[in-house]
C-alpha cells in the first residue's frame, strides 16, 4: 500500500478516514482545505448522495470517530487546522502512486496530513518545522551517487525531451561541457520517483500567497537527487541536479518557506 511508504511521527496514533468520510466531513463542517487535499465529492443524485453520507457516519462510528451531533474533538480539530493555515508546505509526490502531503500551521499548532488511494491520513506536527515534517514523509532514501552541475533551465528541458539514452549527446550538442552531460546523464538515468515541494503563507490580512517556485526531487535505483531551478541577476533560469540528504532537501524547503515569509 501506497500509505506503508512513509513515516508516521511519534506522538498520539494516526486518525484515518477515507476520502469519502473527507468530503462529508468538510460538507459537514463548512469548509473547504487547501487543493493538494480535495478529493471528488460523490452522488450523482440526491438519494445516492443521502445513501454515501449514512455510509460515511457508519463507518466513522464504528470507529469511534463520532455522530453528525457529536464529531471526535481531535478529528475535527485537525480538520480546521487545515482550513486557512498562516503557512502551509505542500507536497506532490509520485512513488507508484500520487500521494499528496499537506503540513499546516496556525500559530503553534500544527497537523501533517497525507492523502493516498487509501484516504486520509491526520496527525499532529511541529509548528516550528514545517519543511522537516514534509521532507520526513517522503520514503527513505539516500543520496545518489555524482555531483552538483549547474546548466540554463533553457538547456536542460530542450535536451529532457529527447530519449534518455540521447540527453548526454543532446547536452553536449547545446554547448554543455562533456563531463557535466556525463555525469547529469548518470544522475538521471532511471527515475523511479519524483516530487515537488511548495510553500504559502497568509500575509497580516488573512490573503493567501503561494511562492511562484517549487523544491523539486527525483529518486533513482542508486538514490535521490534535488533539482532546482533559481533566478540569475539578469533574469535567466538556471537549473541544479545533485545528489540529496533529507537535510539538503530540508534545508532548500526552509530557504524557500522563509524567504518567501521575508
Amino acid at each position: 500500500m501506497a500509505t506503508a511508504l512513509f513515516a508516521e511521527l511519534q506522538g498520539p496514533p494516526a486518525l484515518r478516514v477515507s476520502a469519502l468520510e473527507l468530503d462529508v466531513l468538510c460538507d459537514h463542517l463548512g469548509i473547504e482545505v487547501p487543493l493538494v487535499l480535495r478529493v471528488p465529492s460523490p452522488g450523482r443524485t440526491d438519494r445516492e448522495r443521502r445513501d454515501l453520507v449514512d455510509r460515511a457516519w457508519a463507518s466513522l462510528g464504528e470507529r469511534g470517530l463520532g455522530r453528525p451531533v457529536d464529531l471526535d474533538a481531535r478529528l475535527e480539530r485537525l480538520l480546521r487546522l487545515l482550513v486557512r493555515p498562516d503557512r502551509e508546505v505542500d507536497g506532490r509526490l509520485w512513488h507508484g502512486a500520487e500521494v499528496r502531503v499537506l503540513a499546516a500551521a496556525t500559530g503553534p499548532d500544527a497537523v501533517l496530513a497525507t492523502l493516498t488511494d487509501d484516504g486520509l491520513t491526520l496527525v499532529e506536527a511541529d509548528a516550528t518545522g514545517l519543511p522537516r515534517q514534509l521532507v520526513g514523509a517522503l520514503p527513505p532514501l539516500g543520496p545518489g551517487p555524482g555531483r552538483s552541475v549547474t546548466l540554463p533551465s533553457s538547456v536542460f528541458e530542450d535536451a529532457a525531451a529527447v530519449p534518455a539514452a540521447q540527453f548526454p549527446q543532446a547536452l553536449r550538442e547545446r554547448g554543455v561541457r562533456a563531463d557535466d552531460a556525463t555525469a547529469l546523464g548518470e544522475m538521471i538515468s532511471e527515475v523511479v520517483g519524483h516530487g515537488r515541494i511548495g510553500v504559502a503563507v497568509r500575509d497580516r490580512w488573512g490573503k493567501r500567497h503561494r511562492a511562484p517556485r517549487v523544491v523539486s526531487y527525483f529518486d533513482t535505483p542508486q538514490g535521490r537527487y534535488l533539482q532546482t531551478r533559481l533566478p540569475s541577476p539578469d533574469g535567466s533560469q538556471w537549473t541544479t541536479v545533485s545528489p540529496a540528504t533529507a537535510m539538503a532537501l530540508q534545508h532548500q524547503v526552509s530557504r524557500l518557506l522563509g524567504s518567501y515569509r521575508d
